[in-house]
């Protein structure tokens, strides 16, 4: 086993020493804003060794490996995991054991089973483990968190849009339900967990999706949907509705809450939240920074330093919650029926 770092021993203020395992579009994103932090990565891992190699020659890594094992024989103080969903637990339970901190990319797992054997790891281990929910740190969405905070909401909509039937820029897996989960847990997810923050994360309850892919039939090695219709509901009495489609020209990340003081609709693409509150109409544009000045990989690189996990917006037991609400969801096709979260 490795020895401890300075870092676990609770000696702040020297240089983090970080580890990928995924040397992907993600690996690449988390490895920037790891260097632009100012923390050393040691050790890249790829299941393509030379894609390991590759994002390892960015930095002085140690090791470039496409063995786990290897890997994990190289002193860090965290580790990244950027792998595809179904690629979670083996990671997740070798760096608990090593008593590392981790950041999760989104979904946590591939499935809710999935997701628990791996919060079981994480909670015996008690480390700090974060999840890559982004929007939690988009000063957007913090400020209709802020806004809606002393309010009563009703009902949630959220809308998520994107190319991939139109242009297939991106990786193929994204499109394979075996390997993504499908848009729900690849694309949704996202904007649903948003949802949940900006609420104060209410736990779901039950949910039912129609899914339908009638888009790009040629292309037998996709089977994810392109057109989604989801609705459930949330344990502080909330009704909330989601539709995704990933065969639309524009990006959009949509996010409306309506009560009976309030609608309040926070756009990603214009970085603005319009509507009414209290009488007053609201329209405003969100702010350069959130209140901490962090983005999701710093606020945990900063947990790990301090020893503040409440930093870390997104711990992997709430997104779990959201994990449930995406699994519901999936399972309800085709059943004609809402699939409750204690059936998971």
């Amino acid at each position: 086993m490795p020895k401890q770092s300075s870092a676990q021993k609770g000696n702040c203020g020297k240089s983090l020493s970080l580890g990928i395992i995924g040397a992907g579009r993600m690996g690449r994103h988390h490895h920037s804003a790891i260097t632009n932090y100012g923390t050393r990565i040691v050790a890249v891992h790829d299941i393509r060794v030379e894609a390991a190699r590759e994002l390892a020659s960015l930095t002085d890594a140690e090791i470039a490996t496409d063995v786990l094992s290897d890997f994990f024989d190289v002193e860090m103080d965290g580790v990244v995991i950027t792998t595809p969903p179904p690629v979670r637990i083996e990671p997740i339970k070798m760096a608990c054991e090593r008593g590392i901190p981790m950041m999760v990319e989104k979904p946590p797992a591939l499935n809710v089973t999935d997701g628990r054997k791996c919060l079981e790891y994480i909670q015996n281990a008690d480390v700090i483990a974060a999840v890559g929910f982004q929007l939690r740190y988009h000063p957007l969405y913090e400020r209709l968190r802020t806004l809606i905070a002393n309010q009563t909401v009703h009902l949630v909509r959220t809308v998520c849009t994107i190319n991939y039937y139109l242009t297939f820029q991106m990786p193929t897996w994204f499109l394979q339900s075996e390997i993504s989960g499908g848009p729900l847990a690849e694309q949704a997810v996202h904007v649903l967990d948003c949802a949940r923050y900006v609420m104060g994360n209410p736990k779901p309850l039950q949910a039912h999706a129609l899914t339908i892919k009638n888009m790009a039939l040629e292309r037998t090695e996709f089977d994810a949907e392109n057109a989604i219709q989801m609705t459930y509901e949330l344990d502080n009495g909330v009704f909330g509705t989601h539709l995704n489609h990933c065969g639309t020209e524009e990006f959009c990340f949509d996010v409306e809450v309506v009560g009976p003081h309030l609608r309040l609709q926070a756009n990603m693409a214009d970085n603005s939240i319009q509507g009414y509150l209290n009488g007053e109409k609201i329209n405003e544009t969100a702010k350069s920074q959130n209140s901490i000045g962090l983005d999701k990989t710093g606020a945990w690189l900063r947990a790990i330093e301090t020893g503040d996990r409440t930093l870390v917006r997104s711990p992997f037991v709430d997104a779990l919650e959201t994990l449930t609400l995406i699994d519901a969801a999936i399972k309800s096709r085709h059943t004609g029926r809402f699939i409750k979260v204690e059936e998971l």
